[in-house]
């Protein structure tokens, strides 16, 4: 009788493992198949992008030169409030 009952609970057991490593290399193929075509984009448009990165990296670096002076972060708090039209307000 305790042979039956884990002989039993040994298949059950088999089946949903098998189930699960079914599920899971699913998954994985899924995962796979998006990576792959994420890198298939990224390849037709990596020229593109290090192209844009080339332009776009100097001018960054000169403005966070220019915005990193004491004396321009501390001008621009001001410089939105009068933009927006809100005086400094004291409390």
């Amino acid at each position: 009788m305790l042979l039956i009952f884990a002989t039993v609970s040994m298949w059950r057991a088999y089946r949903r493992a098998s189930r699960r490593a079914a599920e899971l290399s699913a998954y994985a193929i899924e995962e796979a198949t998006e990576l792959e075509g994420l890198t298939a984009q990224l390849n037709e448009h990596g020229f593109a992008l290090e192209h844009t990165a080339a332009e776009l990296f100097p001018k960054l670096e000169a403005l966070s030169a220019f915005l990193g002076q004491p004396l321009v972060a501390a001008t621009i708090p001001w410089m939105l409030r009068r933009a927006m039209g809100r005086p400094y307000r004291r409390r």
